[in-house]
This record gives C-alpha cells, structure tokens and sequence, in this order.
C-alpha cells in the first residue's frame, strides 16, 4: 500500500525520527516538571524559548534553502550557508549571551544552528536515514545529559546538555567547514528571494513554537501556560506526522521526483492520518491525563482542542512543501503572517473570556486561517497555470 501512494523507505524514516524526537523531548519536559519548582521550569523554559528564537532568526531560511536547491542538484549552496549562518550565528550568540550575561545561551545558540544546518543538508542530499539517526541521536543525548548534569550542576546543566548534544551530531556541518573560503556568495545572492521568504516562514514556524509562552506568561500567569503547554505538547506530537509529511515532499517535489497523481495520493493519505489521530486524541486523551498528569486536568478540553489542530497542520505543511519547490513562496509568507496575526489576536481576545480552552482555540483557528487561505492560493496558482498553457497553446 505504501508503495502504491508513492512513499518510499525515506518518509518512513522521517517520521520515525521526527516522532521518536518529539516523544524523548517530550518525555524530557515531563520529567523536568516532576522535577523542579514551577518557578524553576517557567525559567528553562523561557531560557530555551529565546536561545530556540535566536537561533531561527540566526538560520535566516538557509536551513530550506539548502534542503532545496541541494535536491535540485546545487552543489554550492550548501557550503556558502554555511558560512553565511556561522556569522549569523556567532552574531546571534554574542548578543543574547551578553543580554541574559549566560554564555550557555550562546553556546547553545551555535549547537543548534549547526545541527539543523546539518539535519536540513541531510534532507536535501535525500539521506534520510542519517537524518532519523541525527535527529533521535541529538534528543536522546539531550535527554541524558540534560538530567545527568542538572544533578550534578545545576540549572546550567540543563542548557549545558542542550548545547553539547547539538554539537556532537552537526558533523555535517564540520565537515563543510574545510570548504570556506568567505570570498564568494553567489549562490546565496541569486537566491535572495527565495531565502528572504523562507526566513519569514521559518520565524513563523519559531514563533509558533516558542513565542506564545513569551506572550501568554506574562498575561495570564504561569499555572495557565503550564496547562495551555501540555495541550500545545500533544498538539506538536501528532504534528510530527505532517512535518514529516513537507521534510519528505519538499526535496522530492523539488527534484521533480514526484508526478502530480502521486501527490494527490498522498496528501489524501496525510488527510486521513490527520483526521485518525485527531479522532484518537479526542477519546483518549481523558484516559491519558487521569493516568498520567492528575494533576493538569484543567487542560483536559484544552487537549481536545488542540488535536484538532492536526488536520489544518496537514493542509499548511503540505501545500507549502509544494509552493517551496515551486519557488512560488510569497503564498507561503502570506500564510505565515496571517497565522501569526491571528493567533496573537485571538489569545488576548479568547484566553481573555475563555481561559486555557480559549488560548486553545485560538491556535487552532489560526491554523484553519492559514490552512484556508493556502488551500485558496493553491487553486488560483493551479488556475494560472491553465490558463498560460492555453494561452501558449493558442498560440
């Protein structure tokens, strides 16, 4: 059946190490609040949000560029962001470093920018199996260290763990380092506005990660966050499915690896996966918060809520890995924004009246705003696309 939907042995091995990732980080997480004091937690978490935002902004949209045009068969493009982003982010790191007076936040910065520098070049050249081995070998290094040495240190062992895991596993990017020169960036330039809306995206993608705790904490307190995290947690699990889903199809559809009934057979199938596991959410999740977190079931409706957030999640991933190989990006800044918009405007709106379940909801239907509006664009590019065939076939 896989077969017959075009996937290969390389979505598997994606999605097994983008879940296996997701489920060690988010075992982390959990441990670490049976751990600590809430003040405590809301501190590393907050630490982390701000190294994870830097080190986005540092990227500058290198990491998809890279996996792109290296699928297109650019050989260049993967040493020159290189370079390029090793200044970004030593700038990056210098700055928050100096700001927050932690040089691990710096430290950290520089580890995961080359890790996914690393990781986006493994997509690109369509090694997936070094990809799922770099990305479980990173979060599970990560989730050892981290706890070993905030026994043995600290709270700075934490960070610590974080920032030497990300190292350990950017041999990709060290291996490039031989290739520098620094005198040429031709590639990088004539792909400006490529990188320019790949970098909106991606800061999207980081502020729907990280931005929310940094907006949410100081409005509504860090019982509300802690609730509200726990659902966004579950809601990024399952998300796991559809980022696999656009790390596949973006250098397949790139490389032109793909035809146009295969996509449709998949995406039908990541639709239905989507649905699956919102359904199965919804059911279980009483079961999983009495079982397992007595102690957040004011998140419980909250849970709900954001599973459903999984079906737009698949609509989003999957028409922008189709725009991105199109190069056809300023639909996909556009989405990005109005994600951004809404989600920010809903939160203050919605958790105002509504608490966690508002906060919840709003998420979600920002999702379903992008998801709209992609879905939309898609048909309009579809129909130009017609109607310059006829248009050249008239003539």
């Amino acid at each position: 059946m896989l077969k017959h939907l075009g996937f290969s042995k390389g979505l598997i091995y994606i999605a097994l190490g983008n879940v296996l990732g997701a489920a060690l980080t988010g075992f982390f997480w959990l441990l670490l609040a049976s751990i600590q004091s809430a003040e405590d937690y809301g501190k590393v978490n907050f630490e982390v949000a701000i190294a994870s935002l830097a080190t986005f902004g540092a990227l500058l949209g290198l990491n998809t560029t890279v996996t792109t045009y290296t699928a297109k068969g650019s050989s260049r493009i993967a040493v020159q962001a290189n370079q390029l982003v090793l200044i970004s982010g030593g700038i990056a790191a210098a700055v928050i470093s100096s700001l927050f007076v932690d040089w691990l936040l710096g430290l950290f910065i520089i580890g995961m920018t080359f890790w996914m520098m690393s990781s986006y070049e493994l997509l690109g050249k369509k090694m997936y199996r070094q990809y799922a081995l770099v990305v479980v070998g990173a979060r599970a290094s990560q989730l050892v260290m981290s706890v070993a040495f905030y026994y043995l240190f600290g709270e700075w062992g934490i960070i610590a763990g974080f920032a030497i895991s990300y190292l350990l596993f950017s041999y990709r990017y060290f291996l490039s380092i031989r290739k520098f020169d620094f005198s040429l960036f031709d590639e990088i330039k004539s792909k400006a506005k490529f990188i320019g809306h790949a970098y909106s995206f991606n800061m999207s993608n980081a502020f729907f990660m990280y931005f929310d705790k940094l907006l949410i904490a100081p409005i509504f307190g860090y019982f509300v966050l802690g609730n509200y995290q726990l659902g966004l947690q579950f809601l990024l699990f399952v998300g796991m499915v559809p980022i696999s889903f656009y790390q596949y199809l973006l250098p397949e559809e790139a490389s032109g690896s793909t035809s146009r009934k295969t996509r449709r057979w998949q995406g039908m199938a990541g639709l239905f996966v989507s649905v699956l596991l919102a359904t199965l959410l919804f059911f279980a999740s009483p079961w999983i918060i009495e079982r397992f977190f007595p102690n957040f079931t004011e998140s419980l409706d909250a849970i709900r809520i954001m599973g459903l957030g999984v079906i737009p999640m698949m609509v989003v991933w999957i028409l922008n890995s189709r725009f991105f190989s199109q190069g056809n990006t300023r639909y996909v800044v556009v989405g990005s924004a109005i994600y951004l918009l809404s989600q920010t405007t809903l939160i203050i709106i919605l958790g105002t009246r509504m608490g966690i379940d508002g906060l919840a909801i709003a998420t979600v239907l920002a999702l379903t705003a992008q998801a709209a509006f992609l879905y939309m664009a898609s048909r309009r590019a579809a129909a130009m696309v017609v109607n310059e065939n006829d248009s050249g076939g008239g003539q």
